[in-house]
């Protein structure tokens, strides 16, 4: 090739610039897509039981200034199926990329589930950005979820009710509640039920029961269900101290006593057709369910005058606690997409999206930050402080331990077993069911 001139080489030089330039620009309005790797991957699937119109919005939100997330897609799944489903999509080889997982589903999907090492996300990390209860998706071998969502259980009461009996105000402390039962509780001569105080003592018609039970053991010093190097260890009738208390049988002896006909405490029996049904109908002061329960309460009854507070504690306690349901974002170990999944679930797991997903499903987000900034709605502040003190535990099954409480409850009211011989089926029960 001839020498070329200094003016060629300056024109060269310039039309280089100039292309290169235009590459840039061309990438720059289609998303840097050109040469460039999407850090999510073709493609990542998230599967949830929550309603999708949120979760679509967010993710065109995040597209907004994120357009590689558009490759994000959401599917409702239903609650009842959702198990299934899962099973049935990674045998076939169709598996979602991450689920939304509820902490009691963890144990029974965890050989599906891929956990994220502590050297990727701290153990550090996860106490100082999130609530404690979240630790229930940190085990042995890695972090099974990011902490997403809290549905703590709360106390709905009738303002109405409370006012007619002459009470002021709901009980703050266990032995204020069984102090009120007499007070509210309306009985014909004979002994019929009118008006129940607190629907406690029964499992057929007591919605969330097993979340009573469980708040109850929590505050009695449970260790529930642990960890064992090769094993689940039952330890549910077994407090964390050396004092020899018996946390579930306790318990139970406490819950049944509500519909004992002859204990000062019956208030509740299964002529009743549900707690939720009489808490609507005015006929219940006191009722016990999620925090995200409120809003279809008021749906279902929008004249009904009442409240939401804090479930009562124990008139000594020093630490409190609560049940909470915990929802956190899993990875599943099938996916040929981790880490484009990862990714994505850490966006979904920002502050700002966490906050506005959370809101959108009546829910407490897992970040202490938003937490600590409260709310003015004062039912959410209330759901926010019990999302603090709430707690899950190591759950064979949402269904399979409900079943086993219900059985507890039943062989005690029926009278086929005594409350100490029943706690101890329950113990057997529960380790079958790992």
């Amino acid at each position: 090739m001839d020498n070329l001139r200094p003016f060629q080489i300056g024109l060269l030089i310039v039309f280089g610039l100039v292309a290169v330039g235009s590459v840039f620009m061309l990438a720059a309005f289609q998303g840097f897509s050109l040469n460039a790797v999407n850090p999510y991957g073709d493609k990542v699937v998230l599967w949830g039981t929550f309603p999708a119109k949120s979760f679509t919005d967010q993710i065109q939100e995040i597209g907004r200034t994120d357009k590689d997330f558009m490759v994000v897609q959401y599917v409702e799944i239903d609650s009842r199926t959702f198990e299934n489903e899962l099973v049935d999509a990674i045998a076939e080889g169709t598996a979602p990329d991450a689920i939304i997982l509820s902490h009691e589903d963890m144990v029974s999907l965890r050989s599906k589930l891929q956990p994220v090492p502590y050297d990727v996300f701290s153990e550090r990390m996860l106490r100082d950005t999130y609530v404690d209860g979240g630790e229930v998706f940190a085990r042995n071998d890695g972090l099974y979820a990011i902490p997403f969502f809290v549905d703590p259980l709360v106390m709905y009461w009738n303002r109405d009710l409370f006012a007619s009996s002459g009470l002021a105000r709901p009980p703050a402390t266990w032995e204020q509640l069984t102090d009120m039962v007499s007070q509210v509780t309306l009985r014909d001569a004979t002994r019929n039920i009118l008006q129940a105080a607190v629907a406690f003592g029964d499992y057929q018609n007591v919605v969330r029961f097993k979340e009573v039970i469980l708040t109850l053991l929590q505050q009695s010093g449970s260790r529930l269900v642990e960890e064992g190097e090769a094993r689940y260890l039952v330890a549910i009738d077994s407090a964390a101290g050396e004092d020899g208390r018996q946390p579930l049988t306790n318990t139970l002896q406490f819950f049944v006593e509500f519909s004992n006909s002859s204990s000062p405490l019956y208030s509740w029996n299964r002529t009743f057709q549900d707690d939720t049904s009489a808490f609507l109908a005015e006929k219940l002061a006191l009722y016990f369910s999620y925090g995200s329960d409120a809003g279809h309460l008021r749906e279902q009854n929008p004249n009904f005058n009442f409240d939401v507070v804090a479930v009562p504690q124990g008139a000594g306690a020093t630490v409190k606690r609560v049940y909470g349901k915990f929802y956190g974002l899993a990875l599943v170990k099938a996916s040929d997409n981790q880490q484009g999944a990862y990714q994505a679930l850490l966006r979904f797991a920002e502050v700002d999206t966490t906050a506005k997903l959370a809101e959108s499903f009546s829910l407490a987000p897992a970040h202490r930050v938003t937490l600590s900034e409260g709310s003015a709605d004062p039912v959410r502040q209330t759901i926010f402080n019990q999302a603090l003190i709430a707690r899950g535990w190591l759950d064979p099954g949402a269904e399979k331990s409900k079943d086993i409480f219900g059985q507890m409850v039943d062989d005690v009211v029926s009278g086929r077993e005594k409350v100490s011989g029943a706690a101890l089926d329950t113990v057997r029960r529960l380790e079958l069911a790992f």
